[in-house]
């Protein structure tokens, strides 16, 4: 055979062969092998290259720079006349577009276009969707209405999740409509994530919705506060206040339960934690007597404001004390026992006295008609207040030798201090210690503390001075009738005698047996048994005594205590008027008796004397 035919059948037969063949071939990409297979189906044409069978003829692979021998030129998977005449793709590169995927993946893996970087035209070219798991053939991979590009790129949001933060709201309408956070679910950190927040309507941007001081999150999880209202309670505190600077239940308007809202507390100077009626002091005299708890009296209060003086309203308000309120002995006797057996009691039994024993609001004591010293001071207080008696002084009364003390009220009257003591007459401070000593009623005052206490311009109690005296220096106060005090009395009883009985008139030709009489009764407590002047035709002799008229009295009050305690009081008892009706004319003696009446000593040996006052009145016709 000739070498030339036997060329020329060799080369036949390898185009037959190509022509029909499958080329596999392996290429590395990017750092990593990849094997392809291309499949040919090219026929000997004239217009075709015989040499690598890629669709191409020799002129278009001189005109694309493609390799001749080499279906694949760019080594991408695809044959190059595919990529000129198929897909438009560049056969000299593996990644004609350059966005980092290989025709061959864009085309057969992907689906995306290898002439477009990004496919979607979401802003994400394809390779970093591929990265990032998005789909490079839709703008919007998580169909949240943003697309890729601005959740990767702007917003920061997972493409691939509506809900980025998993709080329950869309990407789109955290960005769009509510402005939280997509990527946290509790934008404000507040403890509660955005979604709820809406539901409850707060506001998830703020982590203090009210404004109160407290997160969102502390109000509904820690403290069962409302969210919505910076005070849950409505007591004036804000709940944050109550929580941090009180120490105050922000659900219970009154923490300490003493009548008092948290807030009124605050703003009077009290303590919303401690319960005024627990001790007499201070803070009882600022909250059992502020303008909220004496509102509840002012009914009652009223009724006092239309007598004009201070010593009028005083004794109107102390006789209708006197009158309505009675001694609970009962709870007496539980301070004594709570007092006395403190140190065997158990913490149980101490609660338990503790309330008992509490002080009561004004009101209290009005409504249960009885009390003991703290109650019946604050409600005498109360109504001085509230009938506009300021100042007012409250007494912190110690004893010698005992554990127990004792409340009481003064007020003053033409200067003096006189003291309000449950029941009438009032008593000069000095008098009130003598008082005190008498019988087994106290004890020996060893000093008492004063609190000056008036109205501010809101109405409510303010304590401006306090000071303590010593029972020496009150003793010192005590008065002692005069002689010019008892004719006094005898010029204030004779003019109110004429005011009950207008038809009398004096006479003196009565002088001689009122005076016979007074003598007699001094000494043996009997009259004289005289016979009537001449000129007259019946008559009776009216005589009173009183052991302890000289220790109430004090000239400021005279009037009164003629008028209201004795003796004109005995002028309208029915078995006198009956007897007075009957006569017409009278003469009236008075004068003190040494010799039958009182001494009270104290530990110190000083003494002070209270003679008994005899009246004489003489009435004949």
């Amino acid at each position: 055979m000739k070498k030339g035919y036997a060329l020329l059948v060799i080369l036949f037969l390898t185009t037959i062969i190509l022509s029909s063949a499958c080329i596999q071939k392996t290429t590395t990409i990017d750092g990593q092998e990849r094997t392809s297979t291309l499949t040919t189906s090219s026929s000997l044409t004239s217009t075709t290259n015989p040499e690598d069978n890629d669709g191409l003829s020799f002129d278009e692979e001189q005109k694309y720079g493609t390799d001749p021998y080499d279906p694949d030129t760019d080594d991408d998977g695809i044959i190059d006349g595919d990529e000129v005449h198929k897909y438009g793709t560049n056969p000299l590169k593996v990644d004609s577009d350059e966005d980092g995927i290989t025709d061959y993946e864009e085309l057969f893996e992907y689906g995306t276009n290898p002439l477009d970087v990004d496919t979607d035209g979401d802003g994400l070219y394809d390779d970093v969707e591929v990265l990032k798991g998005t789909d490079p053939t839709l703008e919007d991979t998580d169909g949240d209405n943003i697309v890729d590009a601005d959740e990767v790129n702007i917003y920061f949001t997972n493409p691939l999740l509506q809900d980025t933060d998993g709080d329950g709201l869309t990407d789109y309408a955290e960005i769009f409509t509510y402005n939280t956070s997509p990527t946290t679910e509790d934008s404000d950190e507040d403890g509660i994530n955005d979604s709820a927040e809406l539901e409850l309507k707060t506001n998830p941007m703020l982590e203090d919705t009210d404004n109160d001081g407290l997160q969102d999150g502390e109000e509904l999880v820690k403290y069962h506060t409302d969210p919505l209202n910076p005070d849950s309670d409505d007591d004036g505190l804000l709940d944050g206040q109550e929580v941090v600077e009180f120490g105050t239940n922000p659900l219970e308007a009154d923490s300490d339960k003493d009548y008092l809202p948290d807030g009124y507390e605050v703003r009077i100077g009290t303590s919303p934690t401690h319960d005024w009626r627990l001790y007499y002091g201070p803070e009882a005299f600022k909250a059992g007597l502020s303008k909220l708890l004496r509102k509840e009296i002012s009914p009652i209060a009223k009724q006092f404001v239309a007598y004009n003086t201070t010593l009028d309203r005083t004794w109107a308000i102390l006789e209708w004390i006197d009158e309505n309120i009675q001694y609970n002995h009962t709870k007496a006797d539980l301070v004594d026992k709570l007092v006395y057996n403190w140190s065997t009691l158990s913490e149980y039994e101490r609660e338990l006295y503790d309330n008992l024993t509490k002080l009561q609001a004004a009101n209290d004591t009005i409504y249960h008609k009885s009390g003991i010293c703290g109650d019946y001071a604050i409600l005498t207080a109360a109504l001085l207040l509230e009938s506009n008696i300021s100042p007012v002084y409250m007494l912190d009364i110690d004893y010698k030798d005992k554990e127990i003390g004792h409340a009481s009220v003064a007020t003053k009257i033409d200067g003096e201090y006189f003291v309000l003591d449950q029941f009438l007459p009032p008593m000069p401070i000095g008098n009130y210690y003598w008082n005190s000593l008498r019988g087994s009623k106290m004890g020996e005052i060893a000093n008492v503390t004063f609190y000056a206490i008036r109205l501010n311009k809101n109405g409510e109690p303010v304590i401006y001075s306090n000071w303590t005296w010593t029972g020496e220096r009150i003793k010192e106060k005590a008065y002692s009738m005069t002689e010019e005090d008892i004719d006094f009395i005898i010029k204030l009883t004779k003019q109110k005698f004429l005011e009950i009985y207008p038809s009398y008139n004096e006479d003196k030709r009565l002088k001689q047996n009122a005076e016979e009489d007074l003598e007699s009764i001094k000494s043996t407590n009997e009259t004289a048994k005289t016979f009537l002047p001449y000129g007259f035709t019946k008559g009776w002799t009216l005589w009173w005594y009183n052991e302890y008229f000289a220790l109430y009295y004090h000239p400021a009050i005279a009037e009164k205590l003629v008028e209201h305690y004795w003796p004109i009081p005995a002028f309208r008892e029915d078995d006198w008027r009956e007897v007075i009706k009957q006569c017409d004319k009278f003469y009236l003696i008075m004068d003190t008796d040494e010799n039958n009446g009182n001494t009270i000593k104290d530990s110190t040996g000083d003494a002070f004397k209270i003679p008994r006052i005899i009246m004489v009145m003489e009435i004949a016709k």
